[in-house]
């Protein structure tokens, strides 16, 4: 049963995968410059969360994990020393 929940929220993913284009452009061409400053994080966030919602974890955990969490335990770290 979880692999046919997999593959139908893989399915949806594909289906919708248009539309999940169109919005990621629409969302960088809005905001350009931030899209630049911000290294186009915010179309890598938006696709990660797709596969986040297909894989079944929570919306946006693996970009926190992969590019938030990093500088975080940093100023944990820093704290600590002092």
């Amino acid at each position: 049963m979880p692999r046919l929940y997999f593959c139908l929220r893989l399915l949806a993913v594909a289906v919708a995968f248009p539309a999940i284009l169109v919005y990621i452009l629409l969302a960088t061409l809005a905001h350009p410059v931030a899209a630049v400053r911000y290294q186009f994080r915010t179309p890598l966030r938006i696709w990660m969360g797709a596969l986040d919602w297909v894989r079944g974890i929570p919306v946006g955990y693996s970009y926190w994990e992969q590019y938030e969490a990093p500088s975080m335990l940093d100023e944990i770290v820093v704290h600590h020393d002092d």
